[in-house]
Parts: structure tokens; C-alpha cells; sequence
């Protein structure tokens, strides 16, 4: 019995630690385009062909298998191309008129280079917004008047300094 337990403790522990399982507080980000965000779960898991991870020209919307959209910033971002709320045949993706990915990004200072002393601009140089200043040299700040969440700072930061800590409705 007690062999059992530990296997089962261990278990938990290695698949919490590979990812397979949800954190309860994991950030889902969802493509733009959609001004109600109930409609993912109700009508995005019928869709068979799943048009809009297939249409996205960054390759950044996985679908989940829940059998809803989600947006994976870990190579690229988005470029607000429409090309996945041109190819949403569930009428999830249709509000062309959001312009930002509902999230709100923020910059670590405690993991950031910047913020300790070093020259680094990695993430200001491919935002489309210029949402990313500096106060000096060193202390980037974002913008959320400017930002869009669209995800291209993220992987660029060589500490991993820049965060999505939540899902705004703005």
C-alpha cells in the first residue's frame, strides 16, 4: 500500500514538473478578434477543422485539447493579420476592431538585465508600438497604453524577463 502511495506521489510530481498537467493558475491567452470570450468554449471544441491555428502566419495559436485556441508567444508574435478571424468559420474570431490580445504583459525587474546594470534593449527593438521606454538607460517600463500584448518581446528577453501575469478585459 505504501509502495503504491509513493508511486503515486511520484507520478504527480513528474508530470506536474514535464507540463502534463494544468496549473490551476495557468494564463490562457486567446487570438484577438473575439469581444466575447465565453464563445471559445462553447463553439470553438465543434469546429473540425480548426481554420484559425491553420491560417496563422507566425504559427503561434495551438489548439488545446479542450478544443479551443490558444496563443503560444514562445518563438514569435502576433501581427494582427486577420488572417485567423478571416478563417474562423464559428464566428468565435469576427470583431476586426480589437486590436490587442486581451492580456496584460509586464517586465520583471528582478530577473531583467537592464534593471541590474546592463546594456540591454532586446525587447524595445521589435515592439511595433514603441510601448517599451526606458527611464535612463537601464529601466525598461511598458506602456499599457500603447501595448497590445502582441507578444514579440517575449521571446527576445535573454533573462525571460517579461511576463504575461494576467488576462485583462480592458
Amino acid at each position: 500500500m505504501v509502495d503504491q502511495e509513493r508511486r503515486g506521489l511520484f507520478a504527480s510530481l513528474s508530470s506536474a514538473v514535464l507540463g502534463k498537467e494544468k496549473k490551476a493558475d495557468e494564463i490562457v491567452i486567446r487570438p484577438p478578434y473575439s469581444s466575447d470570450l465565453s464563445l471559445f468554449h462553447r463553439l470553438c471544441p465543434d469546429c473540425t477543422d480548426k481554420a484559425c491555428a491553420k491560417a496563422c502566419e507566425e504559427e503561434i495559436i495551438h489548439i488545446d485539447e479542450e478544443g479551443t485556441p490558444n496563443i503560444d508567444f514562445a518563438k514569435r508574435g502576433c501581427t494582427f493579420c486577420e488572417a485567423c478571424a478571416d478563417a474562423c468559420n464559428m464566428g468565435v474570431l469576427s470583431d476586426k476592431t480589437i486590436d490587442f490580445i486581451d492580456a496584460k504583459v509586464e517586465i520583471n525587474v528582478l530577473k531583467c538585465v537592464a534593471w541590474h546594470r546592463v546594456m540591454c534593449s532586446s525587447c524595445k527593438d521589435p515592439c511595433p508600438e514603441d510601448a517599451i521606454t526606458f527611464l535612463g538607460l537601464f529601466r525598461p517600463e511598458i506602456d499599457m497604453e500603447k501595448c497590445t500584448a502582441c507578444g514579440w518581446c517575449l521571446s527576445v528577453c535573454p533573462a525571460g524577463a517579461i511576463e504575461i501575469t494576467s488576462v485583462t478585459k480592458r
